[in-house]
Formats: structure tokens, sequence, C-alpha cells
């Protein structure tokens, strides 16, 4: 095998299995105290795209893993990949498509356990609702590795070995306590960079892509720069 495709089965090596069966309870527990509380089809989308679920309870694994990815790509990893911009790409690629995995099976088991609770299939309205959570939730988990990988490759220390608890912090911050009292100051709703994961309307269309180009071109700018050793 080249070297290049060892490099890119980082994410699939047998240590992340113990990862991914960690996530897989999580989703099933989550999933079976909604089943038992929740009665509605109304109250049950409500609570699966609630954004508490979601900043406690869904985001702090995902992060996990994306830390578990970075700290994968070791100096010899990279030294096998042609330049510093490409060892950024494969390190971002792979992180994307972990967090792919994680919400695509989470989302899957919406499905089932939705199918199971109210039998039938969806309605056209709450397919779309579903899709549009989706893509907002792997957008926000996008920015979220842009993010925590900025601040990794800063001058400073503390941004650099706790860059990815740092996001979730500014996430959590952002969400439950500024946003909250934005919207009570102005009585408008106002979005920052993860809250668009849970505005209305169609806004974070524009904004999320936006925002990860941003960032994506901030970390291309820094990596060029960058003194790896």
């Amino acid at each position: 095998m080249p070297q290049e495709q060892g490099c890119l089965m980082i994410i699939l090596h047998r240590k992340f299995l113990i990862y991914a069966g960690g996530c897989l309870s999580i989703f099933l527990a989550i999933l079976f105290c909604l089943t038992m509380f929740t009665d509605g089809q109304s109250t049950w989308f409500s609570n699966l795209f609630f954004d508490k679920l979601v900043v406690f309870l869904l985001t702090p694994p995902f992060l996990f893993g994306a830390l578990l990815i970075d700290r994968s790509m070791m100096p010899v990893t990279i030294i096998r990949t042609k330049g510093r911009i490409a060892a950024l790409i494969l390190q971002l690629l792979q992180q994307y498509f972990g967090g792919f995995v994680y919400l695509t099976v989470w989302f899957v088991l919406i499905i089932f356990f939705s199918i199971f609770k109210f039998g039938g299939v969806f309605s056209g309205a709450d397919a779309n609702r579903i899709l549009s959570w989706y893509v907002r939730f792997l957008l926000g988990f996008m920015i979220m590795i842009n993010g925590s990988v900025l601040l990794k490759k800063s001058n400073n220390k503390l941004m650099k070995s706790a860059s990815y608890i740092m996001v979730y912090l500014i996430f959590v911050l952002e969400v439950l306590t500024i946003i909250p009292e934005l919207d009570q100051q102005f009585g408008i709703e106002i979005n920052l960079v993860f809250s668009w994961m849970f505005c209305d309307g169609t806004t974070w269309v524009i904004a999320m892509p936006v925002i990860l180009i941003i960032l994506t071109g901030a970390l291309l700018v820094v990596t060029q720069n960058e003194d790896i050793f």
C-alpha cells in the first residue's frame, strides 16, 4: 500500500472502533429515553433537535473523535504528505468524514426510531425538516473543526493544548448564554457563528458556508507560514 493511502486510512484504524461503539451506545441511550418520555410527533422532533441536547449530548463525543483524528496526525504522517497544505487538507478531510459518519448514523437512527414509534413513513414536511437539521449540524461541526485546528496553530500555549475544549466552551457560551441574551435585549434573532445551527428561516444556507470558507482561508494562510517542528 502506498504511504499516502496509509495516511488516508487513519480514520478507519481499529482504535476508532472503541470510539464508534461508545458513540453508538450514547445514541441508542438518548433515543430510548426520548422514546419513553415523548408522546406526540411534534414534541418528539422538538426534543431531538433541542439545542441543549445538541450542546451537551451530541457535540462532546463528536469533538472527542475529531481530537483523536487530530492526534493521529503525527509528524511521521505529515512527512509522508507533499507539504503543509496537503497535510492540513488530509487532516480536515478525515475529520469532516468522521463528522459525516457520526451525523449520518445519528440521523439514520432517528429515522428508525421515529418509524418504530409512530409507524408509517415521514411526510414531506418532516423529511425536509430532518434534511435541514442534518445539513446545519454537518456545517456546524465542520466550522467547529476548522476553529479548533485554527486555534491549535496559534502561538498561545493554552489555545494550542486545549483548542477543541475552547471551541466547545465558546459553542456552549454562544448558544446558551450570549444569543438568548441578545435576543432578549434587542427582540430579534441574532446569530454569530455556531448559533446558525439553530436559527429560524433560511439565512443559515448562506451564513454557514461563508463562515466555513473564511475559516478555511485563514487556516490555509496560517498553515503556509507554520513551523511544523
